[in-house]
């Protein structure tokens, strides 16, 4: 039997304004910086504002730069605004689905016209240019290079090889990983490629095929496995090299030796001291494992980061300015030529908007007005996060790394008053420029680590790892130390640590067990 009830029960949603907030909250400068333009293309009544115009609106546009124990009374943009978080905004949810409805209700009472005299002068991104014509960023200029693939196939063509062989090679060339290995089975492309090109390959020639194109440019290419490829660049050095036939001994007889660095026993079986092994052992581990790895001028397209902050020292040198990198973003405001449009299509001059022109120019006003509201809210919100991460790490700051304080974020959350959520998606992927260098806000928040048995200060987690790494820095390459030796030494430095932490941090900075660090003097 259906029946019908009624419940009542409370949900949490999120208005598309509060969504567009927290989505150019998480963007990085340069995310920011395309997005606006993005959004100035798709939104016609959105539009960037000329230096004069900014000037002459009275904009400040180093206002973003502030000291860091500023107060939330910061400078306002030219029309008030009312700034909420994100979690205020949770919060005023029901009021504003209320008022929504209201103003649904009441829409034939509205007046278009009234709509669009709103006080529109003024309207504009508080967020303005901090860089001078003279100052404009230019893109650097890359060169142009072919890629691993491509500069394979370029080879191919030029060792004049018969057209069902150079079909196959570029079988075997595709089948190459990011690394520069051929993971595939030799068998299985031979076989593919017959079916393919209706052609019949011997694996001898297929062989003889893949020893050519692991020759190429870089040698190694195209191996099958690690032993193969430094064999292979062995093969390649000019005869002259006296160490060669050594290293291609080791490598050959006794390659699982030489990983695990088991220099006794290689000494043994080759009759040799260690010290006569050295000079073959050096020359194979400068040997290139990855061929497929960038290098070169394809290693040159690296990605440059940004900051988003710039932290530096007063004049006086007791205390920081803390600036947001808004050099590439805009001032935005709201298109007047629209306004102009509207009053040119008023009864009086004989023409009127049709009701889908007006509800199309309404939602686009809307959409710029909420807009320009999300970029002031963002950089609001950045400024507290970074003005009250500079206030917990101020030891940082001042004196470096070692001085690096326990953060987290709900510490921060509580000082602003925000949502942890919040404090994650300001941190992630933004940058802070110092006199210590560039490092991620994500940087600045770290675990505790207690000392002198839990009765000293807590430290940082990352102030032990780089006590470790400097701890493996100094040892013996000979003689080089355990976990077990490293958690003796920051014991009696005060560091109350176990050895599975020890063993963690050591993995996590990609630092091998004692056994393989082991170097012969």
């Amino acid at each position: 039997m259906l029946q019908l009830r009624q419940n009542q029960s409370l949900q949490q949603r999120l208005t598309p304004q509060q969504v567009q907030y927290l989505k150019l909250l998480q963007l990085p400068i340069i995310a920011l910086e395309q997005r606006i333009k993005s959004e100035i293309e798709e939104n016609p009544m959105l539009e960037e504002a000329s230096e004069e115009e900014e000037l002459q609106q009275g904009v400040d546009s180093s206002s973003s730069t502030e000291p860091y124990e500023m107060t939330d009374a910061a400078s306002a943009p030219d029309v008030e605004i009312p700034i909420t978080t994100a979690e205020q905004m949770n919060a005023q949810e029901g009021k504003d689905a209320e008022a929504n409805q209201k103003e649904a209700d009441s829409s034939n009472e509205y007046s278009f016209e009234d709509y669009m005299n709103d006080d529109l002068e003024g309207f504009k991104s508080p967020t303005g240019s901090n860089s001078s014509n003279d100052d404009e960023r230019e893109e650097m200029p890359h060169a142009a290079s072919l890629s691993f693939t491509e500069s394979l196939f370029a080879q191919v063509s030029l060792l004049n090889l018969p057209d069902r062989l150079r079909a196959l090679a570029e079988e075997i060339i595709g089948s190459i990983d990011e690394d520069g290995y051929l993971r595939v089975p030799l068998e299985q492309i031979v076989s593919d490629a017959a079916v393919f090109y209706d052609e019949e390959f011997t694996m001898p020639e297929a062989e003889a095929l893949l020893h050519r194109l692991q020759k190429l440019d870089p040698p190694g290419v195209a191996a099958r496995d690690l032993r193969e490829c430094l064999l292979v660049q062995l093969e390649v050095m000019p005869n002259h090299n006296p160490i060669r036939e050594v290293a291609q001994h080791i490598i050959s007889e006794r390659f699982d030796d030489f990983v695990n660095k088991r220099y006794t026993a290689l000494s043994r079986h080759f009759s040799k001291e260690p010290h006569d092994l050295k000079p073959a052992i050096d020359l194979i581990q400068r040997l290139n494992p990855k061929p497929g790895a960038p290098s070169g001028a394809l290693a040159d397209s690296t990605k440059y980061i940004t900051a988003d902050f710039y932290l530096e020292r007063t004049p006086d040198g007791r205390d920081f300015l803390i600036t947001l990198n808004e050099r590439g973003v805009p001032p935005l405001r709201v298109n007047a030529a629209y306004k102009d449009l509207v009053r040119k299509q008023q009864p009086e001059h004989g023409r009127a908007l049709t009701p889908e022109a007006k509800d199309f120019i309404k939602k686009k006003f809307e959409a710029a007005k909420f807009f320009i509201m999300a970029i002031y809210q963002r950089r609001e919100t950045m400024m507290r996060v970074m003005q009250s991460i500079v206030k917990h790490q101020r030891t940082f700051f001042d004196a470096g790394e070692k001085f690096l304080k326990p953060l987290i974020y709900k510490t921060i959350a509580e000082d602003i008053g925000m949502d942890i959520s919040t404090i994650c998606r300001v941190v992630n992927g933004k940058y802070c420029q110092t006199d210590h260098g560039v490092f991620e806000l994500k940087y600045f928040f770290s675990e505790a680590i207690p000392t002198e048995g839990g009765e000293g200060e807590a430290v940082a987690n990352k102030v032990v790892k780089n006590r470790i790494k400097d701890i493996i820095d100094a040892e013996n390459g000979s003689d080089p130390l355990s976990d077990e030796k490293i958690v003796q030494l920051l014991n009696n430095e005060g560091f109350d640590v176990a050895r599975r932490t020890v063993a963690k941090y050591r993995e996590q900075m990609n630092i091998p067990v004692a056994r393989l660090r082991r170097k012969l003097m």
